[in-house]
């Protein structure tokens, strides 16, 4: 299994906890909401999107892509290049690379810290909390409970640990999808090249 391989592997893993939780209490997304993909602070590894970077490639997007972070760099604009001016069903909502979306854009709203006595703090997003409290109270009595949820910091740490060169430094998002682009181009490149030279 190769680096991004491992990578949407702990993903997916995260992806069914959360799943089971919301289907238990109840917890969502408010229909039609992107209120965390609308801020500067979107963060994220170099690590964490080489499957969207990976994705990009297989779509031959990649120079388009790159030329909207450039665009977007010179009128430091810092919302994520990929976020849609409008909903799309087609991408499930504002995303253009949904189901590519790094570890933060899955966890937040979905995830839990650990407060200073070590329990678990369940930590919904403004709008959820505002609209929908009685399934947040739902949310942390069943984390009391014992119900799993992926909790910030551990996760972080498990897509981190899976190569630590590339996993622990965040960067603006436009910023870590502009150099993972990068890295699978001078990858791709110096695999083409080893081929040439052991004749492949």
């Amino acid at each position: 299994m190769d680096l991004i391989d491992l990578v949407l592997d702990q993903y997916k893993k995260f992806d069914q906890i959360i799943e089971r939780f919301c289907k238990t209490t109840g917890l969502t997304c408010v229909p039609n909401c992107c209120y965390c993909c609308r801020h500067w602070w979107v963060e994220a590894t170099v690590l964490e999107v080489l499957p969207l970077a990976r994705e990009i490639y297989a779509r031959g997007q990649e120079r388009a892509t790159m030329k909207q972070i450039q665009e977007k760099q010179a009128r430091k604009d810092t919302l994520c290049v990929f976020l849609l001016p409008e909903a799309d069903q087609q991408v499930e909502g504002y995303c253009a690379y949904y189901s590519w979306r790094p570890l933060m854009c899955r966890l937040f709203g979905f995830a839990a810290r650990r407060n200073k006595y070590g329990g678990l703090e369940l930590c919904p997003c403004k709008v959820i909390n505002e609209t929908c409290p009685a399934v947040v109270r739902r949310s942390h009595i069943a984390i009391q409970e014992g119900l799993s949820l992926p909790v910030y910091q551990e996760a972080f740490f498990q897509v981190a640990s899976i190569d630590p060169s590339r996993g622990y430094k965040r960067l603006p998002i436009n910023m870590a999808i502009k150099e993972a682009l990068e890295y699978l181009y001078w990858a791709s490149l110096k695999g083409r090249r080893w081929k040439e030279a052991s004749g492949y």
